[in-house]
């Protein structure tokens, strides 16, 4: 059996953790794993979106449009599936 786990999995993982940090912890990495809805109705502030922005930026070396009102209307699990399948990145 093996057990590398599934992109998207990870990735999902990896972005409650940066969104809780964005948050500064007012919502731990296990709450935002269960949450459904998009990140706003979630309670990230613009703030916290701007900081998650710059950490997905640098860690992913991909680059956001923040212009982009769909960023904005991102789940969780819409944003894990862009991440994990690269398609954040604009040339």
């Amino acid at each position: 059996m093996s057990t590398a786990q599934d992109p998207a999995v990870e990735a999902r993982a990896r972005l409650a953790v940066l969104i809780s940090d964005a948050m500064d912890g007012q919502i731990a990495a296990a709450e935002i794993l269960t949450a459904r809805g998009t990140l706003t109705e979630l309670g990230v502030t613009s703030l916290a979106l701007l900081r998650l922005a710059d950490t997905l930026e640098e860690e992913y070396a991909i680059e956001l449009d923040l212009a982009d009102p769909s960023f904005y209307q991102e789940s969780v699990d819409s944003l894990a599936s862009r991440l994990s399948g690269g398609r954040l990145s604009h040339e």
